[in-house]
């Protein structure tokens, strides 16, 4: 008997970036095992005044940070992803992402590629770790009728 649970893996995510600043096409990001989408952030304003009730203080939501994201990668020196992610960080500017979840539920974010960390262990696989700072508001869409 299945149960009523609709939790998912991360099996089938998919993170693709833009090939240009400017275009429309997307180039999937090659091997991906793990990652972290950004976690979005308010600040807080503080709004404590002398009549504060109890001498507490008091907060107004302010600016959203959009956070961080962060994925690694089965480490390929040279390859297309490679070149495509150093690329985009050679510019110092923002480039489009998009993450396409297991059920098709879609992130598209323009995201500053600020890290670019390989890892070579003796007796495992190569691997690399990519982090950006997400530029801007993160557009999220629902998965197509009969998703998930």
């Amino acid at each position: 008997m299945a149960g009523n649970s609709q939790a998912m893996t991360g099996l089938g995510i998919i993170i693709e970036m833009k090939t240009t600043p400017t275009g429309t096409t997307y180039e999937q990001i090659g091997e991906p095992f793990e990652i972290t989408p950004p976690e979005q952030m308010d600040d807080e304003v503080e709004v404590t005044h002398f009549l504060s009730p109890d001498g507490v203080k008091e907060y107004i939501g302010g600016l959203t940070d959009p956070g961080e994201c962060t994925f690694n990668i089965n480490y390929i020196p040279g390859g297309a992803t490679e070149t495509l992610i150093l690329g985009a960080k050679a510019t110092r500017r923002p480039r489009g992402f998009r993450i396409t979840w297991p059920n098709g539920a879609t992130w598209e974010f323009d995201l500053l590629i600020r890290g670019y960390q390989p890892t070579a262990p003796l007796n495992d696989r190569l691997t690399c770790q990519v982090t950006g700072r997400v530029s801007g508001s993160i557009v999220r869409a629902a998965p197509p009728a009969g998703g998930a």
